[in-house]
C-alpha cells in the first residue's frame, strides 16, 4: 500500500480545517513533559486546544503511564494524539480505546500483529543494561551520554539542565514490563513525522502501512529546538488526516 507524503508547508493549514482539534501531546516517559511545552504553546497560538500529558507521580512504570495518559486524554476531551519517542508504544492502546487518530512524532512503534510489546528494542535494551544505577534507578535520560554529545539536541545549556532535572529516573524494569497492544491498531488513522534516521525502520513501516508520512531533516528533539517549524509540520499532517482520501 503506498504511503501518502505531503509537501513541506509554508504555513499552517487554512483556517477551519483543524482549528477545532483538541490535541494531547504524549511525552516520552524518558524525557518528561518539559521539552514539549514550547510546541504546545505554539499550537495553542495557532488555535488548537493543546495540552501535554503528565507522568505518574512517584515511580514511573508502564501501567501507571498508560493510566495517567488516559486520564489526561479523557479530561481534555482529546480529538487527536501526538506521541513522541517512547510514548509511541502507548498510543495504539490509548487511541484504539477512544477511536482517535495519532500523529507519531519520531516515535517508537509496536510490531504489527503482536499482543504486547516491551518498551525498548533489543539493541537499545542492551545499551540500557550498561548504564549505572543509583538506588536501583537509571540516571535521567540526558545523562545517559556525555554532555558534549547530547547538548546539540537542546537550544541551550539552560534547557539541557531543565530537562535533566525534570526527566524521571526510571527503574530498569520499565523497559522489560510488557505493554498490551490492541489488534488492528496499525489500520487506524495515523500519520508519521520522522526526524533524521533515528527511527528509520518505523518510517519505512509507516510508509508500507499507507499512513500519511513526512520525512524531515531535523533531529530527535526538533520539537524543542524548532517548535514553530515543527508546529507547521504537525498542522499539515493533521490537515491531511482530516482530509478524506
Amino acid at each position: 500500500m503506498p504511503s501518502h507524503s505531503i509537501p513541506t508547508p509554508e504555513a499552517g493549514p487554512a483556517p477551519g480545517t483543524v482549528g477545532s482539534s483538541r490535541v494531547v501531546i504524549l511525552p516520552s516517559p524518558l524525557l518528561g513533559p518539559a521539552s514539549y511545552l514550547p510546541l504546545a504553546g505554539i499550537l495553542r497560538e495557532r488555535g488548537l486546544a493543546t495540552v501535554v500529558a503528565s507522568l505518574p507521580a512517584g515511580e514511573v512504570m508502564p501501567g501507571g503511564v498508560l493510566h495517567t495518559f488516559g486520564a489526561v486524554i479523557d479530561h481534555h476531551a482529546a480529538t487527536v494524539l501526538v506521541a513522541h519517542s517512547n510514548a509511541g508504544y502507548y498510543a495504539p492502546a490509548l487511541a484504539t480505546a477512544r477511536d482517535l487518530p495519532v500523529v507519531f512524532m519520531d516515535a517508537a512503534l509496536p510490531a504489527p500483529g503482536v499482543a504486547e510489546t516491551r518498551l525498548a528494542p533489543a539493541a537499545f535494551a542492551e545499551f540500557i543494561e550498561t548504564l549505572p544505577l543509583t538506588d536501583g534507578l537509571l540516571p535521567p535520560w540526558p545523562s545517559w551520554w556525555d554532555r558534549a554529545d547530547v547538548a546539540p539536541l537542546f537550544p541551550d545549556d539552560d534547557w539541557l539542565d531543565r530537562v535533566t532535572r525534570e526527566a524521571p529516573r526510571l527503574p530498569p524494569e520499565y523497559f522489560t514490563t510488557p505493554l498490551p497492544v490492541p489488534p488492528g491498531w496499525e489500520a487506524r488513522p495515523a500519520a508519521y513525522l520522522g526526524f533524521g534516521d533515528t527511527y528509520a525502520a518505523e518510517l519505512t513501516l509507516a510508509e508500507g502501512l499507507g499512513w500519511v508520512v513526512r520525512r524531515d531533516a531535523g533531529h530527535h528533539l526538533a520539537h524543542l529546538a524548532e517548535p514553530d517549524r515543527v508546529a507547521d509540520l504537525l498542522l499539515a499532517l493533521l490537515d491531511a488526516l482530516a482530509t478524506p482520501r
